[in-house]
Order: C-alpha cells, then sequence, then structure tokens
C-alpha cells in the first residue's frame, strides 16, 4: 500500500479523508491541519473539523503554522509521505513540499478548472451567477491552482437558493466520489494529466469579513441575493440602521411597490421588507439585529417599528 498524506481543514474536507481511509490502495499515515483557532463569543481555540475527524478515526495529527517549515517537512518525511492529497488546506505550498511525496501533491479544488482559481470558488460561482459548477483533481504546482488536471466531475448543478454551504456540501460529497476513482491512477505513478487553458482562467481571492457589506447604492438587487447566498455561513452580509447592524440572512428578489411618486430613496425600509438598489428592487426575509437570534423581516418590524423609513447602509452612521 501506499502511504499517503492528506491535508485539509474545514468540514467540507472530510467526505475527501473517508474515502483515502476506506481506499485499500492507500494507507493513511497521518493528517496535517490548521492548528486550533479561537471561536465562538468566548474566542477559545478550538480543533479544525478535520483535526477531530482524524483523531476519531485514531489517525495521527500535525498541525503545524507553517506548513512550509523545515519541521513540518521532518514530520512528513519520518511519516514516509509517497502520496498528499490536499482539500482545502488553508497555506500556499512551497516548492520543497511539493516535491517531497515522490508520487506527487494532488489538490482537490471545488471547481472546474480554470474557472475560479484561488481561495474561494463556491462563493465565486454563486457571486457570479453561474449555473453549473463542479470539482477538478489538479497536480499541484508553485503557481496557484495552475497545475494540470488528473480528472474532474461532470458539471454540477447550481440551484437558485443554493448558498456556500449547501453547495460546498455536496462539491464536499462530489469530491470525495471524484477521489475514490481516482487513487488507483494517482497510485499508478502516471496519472493522465491535462493542462489547463490559459485564456480561461478566471481567479477568485480569499474573503474577509468585511466583503460581507450591503451598498444599496451601488450594488443591485440581483447582486445583493447572490452575495448573501454566496456569502452564507461566511462572512454574512449586513448593513446598517444607524449605529445598529442588522444582518441580513435572506434577501429575495421583488418587484417594486405598485403606487406612484419621484424615484425611490435606495436603501430606505419599507414596511414590507423592500428595499429599492442601485437597480432593482429587494427584499428582506430574515434577518438578525445585532446580538439577537436570527428572525424573520416580520418579527424584526415589530420590534423596531423606527427601523421603518430608515436607510440601509454598508457602515454605522
Amino acid at each position: 500500500m501506499t502511504n499517503t498524506v492528506f491535508l485539509g481543514s474545514p468540514a467540507t474536507a472530510i467526505p475527501s479523508l473517508r474515502a483515502l481511509m476506506d481506499c485499500d490502495q492507500v494507507r493513511l499515515v497521518g493528517v496535517v491541519t490548521q492548528p486550533d483557532r479561537p471561536a465562538g463569543r468566548r474566542r477559545a481555540p478550538q480543533p479544525s473539523p478535520i483535526k477531530r475527524e482524524a483523531a476519531a478515526l485514531g489517525v495521527p495529527v500535525y498541525t503545524p503554522e507553517r506548513i512550509g517549515a523545515e519541521e513540518a517537512l521532518g514530520v512528513l518525511r519520518g511519516w514516509g509521505s509517497e502520496l498528499a492529497i490536499v482539500c482545502a488546506y488553508g497555506q500556499i505550498f512551497p516548492s520543497s513540499l511539493l516535491a517531497l511525496p515522490r508520487l506527487g501533491c494532488f489538490n482537490l479544488h471545488f471547481s472546474l478548472l480554470p474557472r475560479w482559481r484561488g481561495a474561494s470558488p463556491v462563493q465565486a460561482a454563486i457571486l457570479a451567477g453561474d449555473t453549473t459548477t463542479g470539482v477538478s483533481l489538479q497536480r499541484m504546482v508553485t503557481a496557484l491552482d495552475a497545475g494540470d488536471i488528473v480528472a474532474e466531475t461532470p458539471p454540477l448543478p447550481i440551484a437558485p437558493q443554493d448558498t456556500a454551504q449547501t453547495l460546498g456540501t455536496r462539491l464536499a460529497d462530489a469530491a470525495a466520489e471524484l477521489l475514490s476513482a481516482s487513487l488507483p491512477l494517482l497510485v499508478s505513478g502516471n496519472p493522465p494529466l491535462r493542462p489547463q487553458d490559459p485564456a480561461r482562467v478566471t481567479s477568485c481571492r480569499t474573503l474577509r469579513k468585511g466583503d460581507g457589506a450591503v451598498d444599496f447604492t451601488a450594488e443591485s438587487a440581483v447582486e445583493i441575493e447572490r452575495k448573501c447566498r454566496a456569502y452564507t455561513p461566511w462572512p454574512g452580509c449586513f448593513a446598517f440602521v444607524e449605529s445598529r447592524r442588522l444582518g441580513l440572512v435572506r434577501v429575495a428578489l421583488a418587484q417594486p411597490p405598485a403606487r406612484g411618486g419621484g424615484e425611490p430613496v435606495r436603501g430606505a425600509l419599507l414596511e414590507d421588507g423592500r428595499l429599492a438598489a442601485r437597480q432593482g428592487w429587494a427584499r428582506l426575509v430574515e434577518v438578525r439585529p445585532e446580538g439577537k437570534r436570527t428572525m424573520p423581516f416580520a418579527a424584526y418590524r415589530n420590534g423596531n417599528p423606527a427601523a421603518i423609513g430608515a436607510v440601509l447602509k454598508p457602515a454605522p452612521a
């Protein structure tokens, strides 16, 4: 059997880790994941989902701050790693690491490359209004997500109601199936490799907490609705009513109100939760007031009557 190491961090990598455990052609000698990070209101250190899963499976776990450090390379050498499988690990791999396993390092990327190279392909696909996506298995190189393709899934549909969470869950299962089918090719040492078309490359970046701010004067209703789905569960979308933050949990496209008058004030909150955006109308379906639970807009309106008529802004007044 081939000594194999798995590198990943979020819950979406768990199906692929389990696929490795179930393969009789490889021996999972260790798992590398991100160190424990502060989480929750108390900011207590929490292990990554992959660390918890690996511990439950009884697999050795290593959590370096820098995967390219000499200490980390020494651990991988000590495990006798011949093959590395990566799924959403969260760090850039140096050439010294890529060269370590004799059979190579292979990454499960949640898009059909070369579309959406980068750190947030699931969110990028929803933001762009893509109707399909998929998973690519690629040989890793030093350039980000630029390696040759070994295999990919058929195009998978993106549903109109998909969030990054629901779409990511389906892609995680597809990635595990793709890995299971491809492992014999990787273990052979001679997998098929197809170069990516540089003319079709699109890129996406790492998301930041502030990316969820919504500006009704600058964004269309379509863009805002997609954004709220793409940024669920993180970083989440929000706007401010005066100085109070309002989480925009679920937003739908809407028709303008059936009444006359002049140009509507963009971002002004109507009684039924509708707002005019830069182009088109949106309706707040579920919101999360600062410090409170998620609730239907009607419940928020009943508890905050002064918010009706207020203009939602991307930053506090």
